[in-house]
């Protein structure tokens, strides 16, 4: 992974946690559509929903 790609999902994880932590999504494809409505790409925002889900009370 180059440093770019590092920075881009240390990005999406820290705005898919203030998404999740302000209850404006209510599953993990919520989640993943508000990601990729921010720009994030496709896998990106799989791959970072799949990281928090353990920890984010969101529904499947």
């Amino acid at each position: 992974m180059t440093q770019a790609q590092s920075m881009t999902h240390l990005s999406c994880f820290i705005e898919a946690v203030a998404i999740a932590k302000n209850n404006k999504c209510s599953s993990r494809e919520d989640l993943k559509a508000l990601l990729q409505q921010k720009g994030y790409e496709e896998l990106v925002a799989i791959e970072t929903v799949a990281e928090l889900s353990p920890q984010l009370p969101l529904a499947s």
